[in-house]
């Protein structure tokens, strides 16, 4: 009897220390994401306003607008190198009337056409800078802002800034969660995992190896330690933590493994359970 009611106290006490210290954890993780996904929301939002201003200043430089009226493009390609240096952007393309660079801190860039491309097309039917974004076949996509270039109230061309998102894929594919960034539709045009791009978040979630389906399966009946997330990466358990860009309806996302909760938890236990065995 005496026996029985060790076992039933050494049990009871397990189950409340796993209880606690899960949620405590659990909690501790939720609040250094949270943290982190401010930080992220605030780079992007940098980023982006600090291009936003670069196509009205270029817009308006004299030599860019004498280089497209005279068609005399012999210094544009260095003016726009110069700038680049400043502002950090992917690239800088100055195009004329007709959508052919003319210019471009990538030389690869001159001489092509993109009279059909949405930074073109949308730059030239508005009075000021438009922001759009451009599919690649890979799937992924480029962002760009654009203005028209006028001279004496006529279009003749189109500067054009890339904007350098995709850096911060690299800097997050240095830390253990997962990112995604939404636009307002729920496509993914920023991921840690580029195969996630062009797609929805479920279909990407959906997207596991076959090796991982069995590890699933397993992970959702053997986790008893009472961890209450619903969401898998690749057949892991994860935390999801979402929040909002103030910036066309973008939305971020970030997965964050529960394997260190498990690890502390278990040592603990494993601990309490050493104790037990030795009384």
């Amino acid at each position: 009897l005496l026996l029985l009611l060790c076992i039933v106290i050494a049990g009871f006490t397990l189950w409340v220390t796993n209880m606690l210290l899960t949620d405590r954890f659990t909690q501790a993780i939720r609040n250094k994401s949270e943290l982190r996904l401010a930080l992220y929301t605030g780079n992007l939002q940098s980023e982006l306003q600090r291009n936003s201003i670069v196509p009205k200043l270029l817009a308006r430089d004299p030599e860019l607008i004498g280089a497209l009226h005279s068609e005399d493009f012999s210094t544009s390609t260095q003016r726009l190198i110069s700038f680049v240096e400043e502002i950090g952007a992917a690239s800088l393309m100055l195009l004329d009337k007709n959508g052919r660079t003319v210019a471009s801190t990538d030389r690869n860039n001159l001489g092509s056409f993109h009279r059909e491309k949405p930074f073109f097309v949308e730059a030239t039917k508005s009075d000021g800078t438009v922001f759009t974004i451009s599919a690649l076949e890979t799937g992924g996509v480029d962002f760009f802002y654009s203005r028209r270039v006028e001279f004496q109230n006529r279009v003749i061309g189109v500067v054009s800034v890339e904007v350098d998102l995709h850096k911060f894929e690299r800097a997050w594919a240095g830390i253990s969660d997962r990112i995604m960034v939404f636009d307002d539709s729920g496509k993914i045009i920023l991921a840690t995992d580029p195969s996630w791009r062009g797609l929805t978040e479920d279909v990407a979630l959906a997207r596991q190896p076959r090796e991982t389906a069995l590890k699933h399966a397993m992970q959702i009946t053997a986790d008893w330690t009472g961890l209450s997330g619903n969401t898998y990466v690749q057949g892991e358990a994860v935390m999801r933590i979402a929040g909002r860009i103030p910036f066309r309806g973008w939305e971020i996302a970030s997965f964050t493994s529960y394997s260190s909760v498990r690890e502390k938890v278990n040592g603990i236990l494993a601990l309490e359970i050493m104790v037990f065995t030795l009384l």
